[in-house]
């Protein structure tokens, strides 16, 4: 039911739809402008980058979402990442797909922890990312300014040895990497 394909260029107007909702981009560190060339070049840029890439959230085999891989260090074995639901008629499966993510980083991808910088006014995200088996890490808590508003990230990690003896580890997916150039995280 849910499953994950490479984010193509003919995605551009659909990412930025959902992107520039208000749902989602509350959320975002980053505002972008309603922009379709930009954010094809963006697209473009993307799969050059070793150390990150993103797929296409599919549920039902249509499109709902989008979720990426960023600062992949292979040496250290992290990496943090993002994702949201753009199509409001998927909002409810919000909850399944990130332990299908986390099954990929920790046993395809030799991830030992994973890291999720959230909004302090994010509860809702906050309470899925412990269920799921994440821990405050305070330390890497920090302010960013938003709208000319300093907002708190609460940072949080997950450890692959957690997650692994936990209730979610039998979840798995499958996430395409043919246009990655990181996928062995080596420059190209």
């Amino acid at each position: 039911m849910i499953s994950f394909r490479e984010v193509s260029i003919s995605d551009a107007r659909l990412i930025l739809d959902w992107r520039t909702k208000k749902r989602v981009s509350q959320f975002m560190l980053t505002e972008v402008a309603y922009d379709i060339s930009a954010q094809e070049q963006w697209i473009r840029s993307c799969y050059s980058k070793p150390d990150y890439y993103h797929w296409i959230v599919q549920i039902g085999g249509k499109d709902a979402g989008l979720i990426n891989i960023v600062d992949w260090d292979k040496q250290k074995a992290s990496a943090s990442w993002g994702y949201y639901i753009g199509d409001d008629n998927a909002l409810g499966f919000g909850g399944m797909v990130p332990p299908l993510f986390y099954n990929f980083c920790f046993n395809t991808l030799g991830i030992k922890l994973l890291s999720a910088d959230v909004f302090y006014s994010n509860t809702s995200t906050i309470k899925l990312h412990l269920l799921h088996g994440y821990q405050f890490a305070p330390e890497g808590d920090h302010v960013v300014i938003k709208n000319n508003k300093p907002m708190l990230m609460v940072h949080l990690a997950l450890h692959k040895n957690e997650f692994l003896a936990g209730r979610y580890a039998k979840h798995t997916g499958e996430f395409p990497m043919d246009k990655w150039v990181g996928k062995n995280n080596e420059p190209a």
